[in-house]
C-alpha cells in the first residue's frame, strides 16, 4: 500500500546536507536518482555522502554498476539516521503548531483492512495536510517490530508483546479459530484436532499458534504449508483440510465455511507499536487519539466489536517518564 522511507517526509533544512544525502541515496538505491530527487549536481550529492562517511570512519554504501548498497555498517548507522529524521519532522511539527507531512503506518491486512482503512476519511477530515502512508506487512509481530524500531515507520500495529525497547499499548484483541468446512465434524478435542488435516498458514502467527498447541497438548504436524491465507481458505471449503487463523482475518467468512474456538482458546492481542521518541510525536499522537481509542475502534469494526476484546481508557502509547528527555 506504499513504500517505506526512510526519512517521513520532504529532507527538512533542519537536517544537514550529509545527512540528507545519505537518507535519499539509502532509499533510491542510487547516486544519480537522490541527487534528482534533491535537487543537487550527482557530484555535489556523491560529496556530501564522502563527509558522512569520513566524519563516521565507515564506508556507508558499496558503490556498482547495480546502484548504491548499504554495507553492514551503512545498515547500523542508517537505523539512527531515520530516527533522526522523525525526530527533526517533530521538533518541526510541535514549533509550527499546525500537523502536515507524512505519517507512515505498518501492519497486517487483516488489521488495516477492519481498523484503519475505514478510519482514512474521517482522519484525513480533520487532518487535511497529513497523508498516510499504509505498508501492509506479511506478518503480525517480526515485520511489524523491525520496521518501527528500524525508523522506516511512525508506529505499527503488531501482535503483542513485542520485544523490549519498544512502546506498546493494546488496541483490539481477537481469537484465533479453528476454520472448517460447514460440513466438517467440529474439533472439540486435542485428539480431534491432531487428526485432522491442518493447514498452516506461514506467516509469523504460525509459530505463535503451534506453540500454543503444543503447550497445551502435543506440536502439531501440518498436512499442507501455504503463505496465503485465502488459498488456504479454498481448500478447506474444498473439504481439504481445516486452518487456524485469527478472527479479523476470516472476517467475512466466505461460505460453506465455519469456525470455532480451539480446545484451549488463543487470543491475539494487537497493539500500537513505536519507541519512545515515536510516542512524543505529534503525528503519532493525532492518530492514535482519532483512530486507535476503544471507542474509535468500536466504531470502526461495527457489530464485530462484540466478538473482540477492546481495553478500557486512550489507546496513547506512553513513554517511561524515569528516561531523560522522553516525557511527552
Amino acid at each position: 500500500m506504499g513504500s517505506t522511507s526512510p526519512w517521513p517526509h520532504e529532507p527538512s533544512p533542519l537536517l544537514r546536507t550529509p545527512l540528507t544525502a545519505v537518507l535519499a541515496v539509502a532509499e533510491t538505491g542510487s547516486f544519480s536518482e537522490a541527487a534528482a530527487r534533491l535537487g543537487l549536481a550527482q557530484s555535489t550529492l556523491s560529496y556530501a555522502v564522502r563527509q558522512a562517511e569520513d566524519a563516521l570512519g565507515i564506508v556507508i554504501f558499496e558503490r556498482g554498476r547495480h546502484g548504491a548498497r548499504l554495507t553492514p555498517a551503512g545498515q547500523a548507522v542508517m537505523v539512527h539516521a531515520r530516527h533522526a529524521a522523525l525526530a527533526v519532522q517533530a521538533m518541526q511539527l510541535t514549533a509550527h503548531g499546525q500537523l502536515s507531512g507524512t505519517l507512515r503506518l505498518a501492519a497486517s491486512r487483516s488489521i488495516l483492512r477492519h481498523v484503519v482503512t475505514p478510519a482514512l476519511r474521517p482522519f484525513a477530515a480533520h487532518y487535511p495536510q497529513v497523508e498516510v502512508v499504509l505498508t501492509d506487512t506479511r506478518g503480525e509481530h517480526d515485520e511489524v517490530a523491525d520496521l518501527v524500531a528500524s525508523g522506516k515507520v511512525h508506529l505499527g500495529l503488531g501482535r503483542l508483546p513485542m520485544p523490549s525497547g519498544l512502546v506498546t499499548t493494546p488496541v483490539v484483541g481477537d481469537e484465533y479459530l479453528i476454520v472448517n468446512a460447514a460440513s466438517a465434524p467440529p474439533l472439540r478435542t486435542w485428539d480431534d484436532f491432531h487428526a485432522a488435516r491442518f493447514i498452516v498458514c506461514e506467516e509469523d502467527c504460525a509459530p505463535y499458534v503451534a506453540a500454543h498447541i503444543a503447550r497445551h497438548s502435543r506440536p502439531p504436524a501440518a498436512s499442507v504449508r501455504l503463505s496465503d491465507a485465502g488459498v488456504a481458505l479454498g481448500m478447506v471449503a474444498e473439504g481439504q483440510g481445516f486452518t487456524v487463523l485469527s478472527r479479523l482475518v476470516v472476517t467475512p467468512l466466505p461460505r460453506g465455511l465455519r469456525t470455532e474456538s480451539l480446545p484451549t482458546p488463543l487470543w491475539r492481542s494487537t497493539g500500537l507499536v513505536t519507541t519512545d521518541a515515536g510516542a512524543c510525536h505529534p503525528l503519532v499522537t493525532a492518530f492514535s487519539q482519532l483512530v486507535l481509542t476503544p471507542d474509535a475502534v468500536r466504531a470502526q469494526v461495527g457489530p464485530l466489536a462484540r466478538l473482540l476484546q477492546l481495553p478500557e481508557g486512550q489507546a496513547h502509547p506512553q513513554p517511561d517518564p524515569s528516561v531523560d528527555g522522553q516525557a511527552c
